[in-house]
């Protein structure tokens, strides 16, 4: 759907004098169907997907497993809860948070709810990296050889049940399923060498599962933990549309219950054709805006929207609020590292690196952005970030600014004579040029 809709995007980021109603073309997807969540949750319970009724399964000691901060949240917590507890109260809740920051006290109770969090509190964990209590223990190796090493919080459960919201998502094709134990529930290395198979390979972009050698390497880990720890991995994923109303959920199986919310529910609320444009505006919205890693994301959807024409070049202008800086360390050094370098450098390093086993679990934000910057010049426009997103900025080929205009005045002013799109729902649209 293509709309001219009012101006609250642009008036978010302190608004434009330069960009009027007749030049924007506001481009989102139709939204689909909605429908209540308890409703929701009691179709997919009542259909698993490749995986016995709850009611069978043994669940003695479950985990739910929930995403961290930058992610949309389950609407089931309570539901799930709920159903849980007339098999047993011995219920591990695990906060799946991979390489980013872990989630703290104040974001788990938001989440939570202060009658269940204070119920569970004991039993409440937090995986991540970057988390010192966070322990993890190898139990297999994939097909392509990546070591699993998973939070050994999961290892004393018989039932693991992940609840995330499936999107797009740039490399791993969608957000979801299998994801919540690679890369939310694994250690560094694992996380480390399957994000190493993106260095230079075309197909781990959004919307790939088939033919996406890190999506189908995270599509492992279920079976190598039911083969060799004999726990079984449900999900209970959830899609929504592009305003934050529930479309649809599955329970079963986390690969192929997660590929028919990605396939049938996600493609379609997250996607929409539209011509091209010689400059877009992309908004980082929701939990994804409040740093510049996971921002980032909606830069590289924005690219398929970008007109293929050289002169002038296209530009692609990012706006997020960025509340919460960079994002992690790792980001930060791979883009002091590669931020000036030429795009054609910028891959021949990182193969280099991936090949000897030396790149990081931020490699692929480079890797990326060497693919798309030939496309377009990449802009970004924060009116409150902290400092430390503009000096990380200033060391790359990506242009920071604090308002709209100032960001306009750097480019050609052909780019934005007649036709700019926006993009309202950035982080969870992906756009194809018509």
């Amino acid at each position: 759907m293509t709309a001219t809709v009012s101006l609250s995007v642009l008036d978010e980021f302190g608004g434009s004098k330069r960009l009027t109603p007749d030049k924007l073309r506001y481009v989102q997807a139709n939204p689909l169907p909605t429908k209540p969540v308890d409703l929701a949750f009691r179709e997919a319970m009542a259909t698993p997907i490749a995986a016995k009724p709850f009611e069978r399964e043994r669940c003695w000691s479950p985990a739910i497993i929930l995403s961290d901060s930058t992610r949309k949240q389950s609407p089931f917590i309570r539901q799930l809860i709920n159903l849980i507890e007339p098999k047993t109260d011995d219920i591990k809740i695990i906060f799946a948070c991979g390489t980013h920051v872990p989630a703290d006290q104040t974001f788990i109770l938001k989440i939570l709810g202060e009658d269940i969090y204070r119920k569970y509190e004991k039993s409440i964990k937090v995986s991540s990296t970057q988390n010192p209590s966070s322990k993890y223990e190898w139990i297999g190796v994939t097909g392509r050889g990546t070591p699993v090493e998973l939070n050994k919080e999961l290892f004393d459960r018989d039932l693991l049940i992940s609840s995330l919201n499936v999107q797009p998502h740039y490399f791993a094709g969608y957000e979801g399923g299998a994801k919540a134990l690679l890369p939310g529930c694994s250690g560094l290395k694992t996380i480390t060498t399957n994000h190493g198979y993106v260095i230079g390979n075309p197909n781990c972009r959004e919307l790939m599962i088939k033919g996406n050698p890190l999506r189908e390497d995270v599509n492992e880990v279920p079976g190598i933990l039911k083969e060799y720890m004999k726990i079984e991995h449900r999900i209970i994923d959830f899609v929504y549309n592009q305003n934050g109303t529930l479309v649809k959920a599955a329970y079963g199986d986390p690969n192929l219950a997660h590929q028919q919310l990605a396939e049938n529910f996600s493609r379609r609320a997250h996607t929409v054709q539209s011509r091209p444009s010689p400059l877009v505006l992309a908004r980082a919205d929701g939990p994804m805006g409040q740093n510049l890693y996971q921002a980032l994301k909606a830069s590289a959807f924005a690219t398929g929207l970008i007109s293929k024409e050289d002169q002038p070049k296209p530009a692609v202008i990012l706006l997020a609020t960025l509340e919460n800086g960079i994002g992690s360390d790792a980001f930060r050094k791979e883009m002091e590292t590669y931020g000036k370098m030429e795009p054609s450098a910028i891959l021949e390093d990182l193969k280099k690196r991936a090949k000897a086993g030396k790149v990081t679990e931020a490699s692929q934000k480079p890797n990326r952005f060497a693919l798309d910057d030939p496309k377009a010049d990449f802009l970004v426009v924060s009116p409150n970030a902290p400092s430390v997103v503009e000096e990380l900025l200033s060391k790359t080929r990506i242009r920071f600014y604090r308002e709209i205009d100032d960001a306009l005045k750097s480019v050609d002013s052909k780019l934005y004579e007649r036709d700019v799109a926006v993009l309202p729902y950035g982080s969870a649209t992906v756009p194809i040029s018509a």
